[in-house]
């Protein structure tokens, strides 16, 4: 494989932005500093096409970073006006502009300004892409404080302002520091200040749950049923703390469906009520055993990135075509991050104990969500080393992990496919650091034919792994919020 060398950012704001996603998105689907390439004066050449791409699975977000200087004007609507007009103007266009391009070249895209280092992550294809718009206008957060009278900073949200109707005095809607649907003819774009994106991306710090509050955000905008909101992290806070079927969504107050006439209008204190309240606080210290999912998707991207990743024979070796299984980890959202996170702890706990141990983690039936279950295995080196080079204990481990998939694929046929992870045990103190780990993913077969059905009954015989008395299913739930002592 090859390195894979990723920008950094050019700008100040970029490379902020850039720290940001890399956290968010983790580093294989954020690249920053995007180009498209063209001809100039009869040369291949690159232009930028956005400050920052993130592809994951079918998920495309578009983000333009632009820092502009609150002008120096008494009049404080001259002074949006022209903000305005560099800030977010600019950037709608450049979004709209990466929008095209990638519809009409979605294999044009490149890392570098000669474009020679293509992006290594395909484009999904067009019937199943979502498109996402992030306008990131810096430089008036100050201004905008002061103009409210010392709040927050973050720009107010009126869904009917519309288009030009942002710097248009004669508007009926028109306000400074507003923000609507700034460009109401295509998908609708976000628009955020130094405030709310870092809000945003520090409560909704995967890309599911980034992208699920963009879209659920961009129907409510558009119903016509959001009035106003003082501030984006107004509108997070209520999206975070109500339901729609399982999932967060923006419900009616009086828990009914929305009607044409409803207005609905929030008034400031929600987000920082949210952030105070016990509950919140107990979610903020439980899912920090949910970091342990990322940390173990970063072991595997890690490499790829640095071209270090160890391929089979035979097998593609370039990043689109590896990171299927790892990519399918980074589509999972926090709060399952957190259930996960919590069972490879309680496995690392006793590994040292067993020779072999082994979690699997799967979806229920009754809600399978995308049919996605992971077996986590840690697998100990053969106690007497001189009888099996680390090459045959690789080729161990990677035939016991494939025979837990397959034996939990054959046992629960709701599952559409199961992601196998292993590694050897945590290090003693005062044991080496670094631990090997595999992946592998198998789907589940057409049909189970008896043949079929009785080859893997047997490798698990010879294996000795999941035999009837050994295994046990324990049905799991948590709570995001969770509750005190009562």
């Amino acid at each position: 494989m090859e390195e894979t060398s990723r920008s950094k950012g050019t700008t100040k704001s970029e490379r902020y932005l850039a720290q940001l996603a890399d956290r968010t998105f983790l580093n294989l689907w954020a690249y920053p500093n995007v180009y498209r390439d063209g001809l100039v004066h009869g040369r291949r050449a690159g232009k930028e096409l956005c400050d920052l791409l993130v592809v994951c699975g079918d998920q495309v977000i578009i983000f333009s970073d632009k820092t502009i200087a609150w002008p120096k004007n008494d009049d404080v609507n001259l002074a949006w006006s022209r903000w305005y007009a560099k800030a977010v103007k600019k950037s709608v266009l450049q979004v709209r502009g990466a929008e095209r391009w990638i519809n009409q070249n979605p294999d044009r895209l490149f890392l570098d300004s000669a474009c020679t280092k293509v992006l290594p992550i395909k484009i999904p294809p067009r019937n199943t892409r979502k498109v996402h718009g992030v306008v990131v206008a810096l430089g008036a957060h100050e201004a905008c404080s002061n103009f409210f009278g010392g709040d927050s900073g973050s720009f107010m949200i009126h869904p009917s302002l519309q288009g030009e109707e942002h710097t248009n005095l004669t508007s009926a809607d028109y306000f400074p520091f507003t923000v609507g649907d700034v460009e109401p003819s295509g998908s609708f774009i976000h628009v955020v200040n130094e405030v709310t994106l870092d809000i945003l991306m520090k409560e909704l710090d995967t890309v599911t749950d980034f992208v699920d509050y963009l879209e659920h955000k961009a129907v409510f905008a558009r119903s016509g049923n959001l009035f106003h909101a003082p501030g984006e992290e107004e509108l997070l806070a209520h999206y975070l703390t109500h339901m729609d079927n399982d999932r967060h969504g923006f419900v009616h107050p009086e828990d009914r469906q929305w009607m044409p006439e409803d207005k609905f209008q929030l008034s400031t204190g929600h987000y920082v009520g949210l952030t105070e309240h016990p509950q919140f606080i107990r979610k903020k210290e439980a899912d920090k055993n949910s970091y342990v999912w990322d940390h173990l998707i970063e072991a595997f991207t890690n490499p790829m990135l640095e071209g270090t990743t160890i391929v089979p024979d035979g097998r593609p070796d370039n990043i689109a075509q590896i990171e299927v299984g790892v990519r399918y980890m980074a589509q999972e959202p926090r709060i399952i991050r957190r259930l996960y996170g919590e069972a490879i702890l309680e496995v690392l706990q006793v590994a040292n104990q067993h020779d072999r141990y082994f979690r699997c983690m799967l979806p229920s039936q009754e809600n399978p969500r995308h049919g996605i279950g992971y077996v986590f295995m840690t697998y100990a080196l053969p106690r007497e080393e001189l009888d099996c080079s680390y090459e045959q204990y690789c080729q161990a481990r990677a035939h016991t992990l494939y025979a837990y998939c397959m034996e939990m694929l054959k046992r629960c046929r709701w599952v559409k496919r199961i992601i196998g992870i292993a590694t050897e045990p945590p290090p003693i103190s005062g044991g080496a650091s670094d631990t090997s780990k595999d992946m592998g993913m198998v789907e589940q077969p057409t049909e189970w034919t008896p043949k079929r059905e009785i080859e893997i009954d047997e490798l698990c015989r010879q294996l000795d792994i999941l035999q009837e008395d050994r295994l046990h299913f324990t049905p799991i739930g948590l709570d995001e919020y969770p509750r005190g002592a009562s």
